[in-house]
């Protein structure tokens, strides 16, 4: 299998098509711009390879600037987790900010990279003597894959971009826009942040990557996969520990500052917050068997407040952008400002917690709310509390500030017993619709086992329950 092979997609002198690509590639076409770009792709051989020249430019300069930022966020991590070190709050701010900083000039120098070098690239996305797949041409917006044996849906299922997966025990086929062919294996939860970038939370998957969609990366909690042009294995066990196959070519295996380039036959497992350790070579059969879920850190929630129809729910790695915030509200997390979510938060475990506890059980707001979080294992919590309440004397005792906040979008809520109704519209997007501001506070529990929230006080006004975002150390 060659691992280098020919040059595919010259410059096109035409200033629409340029920008048509360009709006496409940053998530800024309209479905009308996706369908014209779709038809060009499919029509014209010259618009083909240029798209997917550009497409592989910018996947790979991604993985640059999000490789600098991991290295730089595990030595920010190793600081946090050290038990015996408390760094001043306003210390935590600066951190914040020299991440952005370091990610805005890991940007600037990508941009620069793909104005000068961007047809310079060493793969192409598609062979010029291979037709496009057929799913690039069905529909406006091409889906990013396509999987096949979903129990319950006759017809093949497609995702897109940002779509979460979530498969029950089984296998499972499926063929993504640039070719590439996966198997998965469940129970699976996976999301495909982007065509050719995916994010494993749990369960199995095998890639056969032809020459055309080099570079396709499956990342998972504490490792980053990247294709060299080959077919290989991705699992996050029970134990959340990450194992990787390689059954052809070749693969780069990131973890923090390690990089391990790894070919056929090799196999590798990375413990959480431990080194590479070497496997025995995997067989293709036994790597394909289902295995189970793994524990959340968060093991239980205890609380004071009112019983609710709804009881919490323990959401596996799904703290991001949109995502539910309790389960009797349609409230939805939102960055606090256009940049987005605090990176330390995001894809964390998270409790969708009830709204409703904040009331008594004359559903009169309530001021001793108290909580019990128990964690299976060595934790960094996070507690997301209402920056409207007045901060009670065990908060600043025992968590640390983070200088930062999260946004809130209320949706609207009908509800007759605590008379609380309202119409409230919501937007997409980080720092469009913000109704709350949540401060983030953190705690570290080197052990494990419980820790005590509360009580969380009252204000006269409305004020939401706090969260808990938490992940292992």
């Amino acid at each position: 299998m060659s691992e280098s092979p020919e040059i595919v997609g010259k410059i096109i002198d035409d200033p629409h098509i340029l920008e048509l690509v360009d709006l496409c590639l940053t998530d800024r076409a309209t479905p009308e711009q996706w369908k014209e770009l779709s038809e060009l792709i499919v029509n014209r051989k010259d618009v083909s390879q240029y798209f997917a020249a550009q497409s592989i430019t910018n996947a790979r300069l991604a993985t640059i600037s999000r490789v600098e930022a991991e290295q730089e966020r595990e030595l920010l991590q190793r600081i946090e987790n050290d038990s015996q070190v408390e760094l001043p709050t306003a210390e935590s701010g600066n951190q914040f900010q020299l991440r952005r900083v370091v990610t805005a000039v890991g940007l600037t120098v990508a941009a620069a990279l793909l104005l000068f070098g961007g047809l310079a690239v060493s793969v192409w996305y598609q062979s010029h003597t291979t037709p496009a797949p057929s799913i690039a041409s069905s529909g406006p917006v091409p889906p990013a894959v396509i999987v096949t044996g979903i129990p319950g849906e006759s017809e093949p299922h497609p995702f897109y971009g940002r779509d979460l997966i979530e498969l029950p025990p089984g296998n499972f086929q499926g063929v993504t826009s640039s070719g590439v062919k996966v198997e998965l294996v469940g129970p699976l939860r996976i999301r495909v942040d982007k065509p050719m970038s995916w994010r494993l939370f749990y369960g199995k998957v095998v890639a056969d990557v032809p020459p055309s969609s080099h570079g396709f990366t499956i990342n998972t909690h504490n490792a980053s996969v990247v294709d060299l042009g080959t077919k290989f294995g991705v699992a996050v066990d029970a134990d959340n520990f990450t194992e990787v196959m390689v059954y052809q070519g070749s693969v780069e295996l990131r973890t923090g500052n390690t990089l391990q380039r790894m070919v056929e036959g090799e196999a590798y497992q990375v413990p959480i917050g431990g080194k590479l350790e070497k496997l025995a070579a995997i067989n293709l059969p036994t790597f394909l068997k289902p295995g189970d879920v793994p524990p959340s850190v968060i093991s239980e929630v205890r609380h004071n407040g009112v019983l609710t129809e709804k009881p919490y729910k323990i959401v596996r790695g799904g703290f991001h952008e949109g995502a539910t915030a309790y389960v009797d509200r349609v409230h939805k997390w939102t960055g606090a400002s256009a940049s987005g979510l605090p990176a330390p938060l995001i894809d964390l475990d998270y409790v969708q917690m009830a709204n409703d506890w904040k009331y008594d059980a004359k559903w009169k707001k309530r001021n001793n709310l108290e909580f019990t979080f128990v964690f299976n294992r060595p934790t960094v919590a996070y507690l997301l509390v209402d920056e409207r309440l007045p901060v009670p004397s065990w908060l600043p005792r025992n968590f640390r500030d983070m200088g930062y906040s999260v946004g809130m979008d209320k949706g609207s809520h009908e509800d007759p017993r605590s008379k609380t109704n309202y119409q409230l519209p919501q937007e997409d997007g980080p720092g469009k619709s913000i109704d709350v501001s949540l401060r983030v506070w953190r705690a570290v529990l080197p052990d494990g086992g419980e820790l005590k929230v509360g009580p969380i006080g009252n204000r006269s006004i409305d004020w939401v329950v706090p969260c808990l975002v938490a992940r292992p150390i």
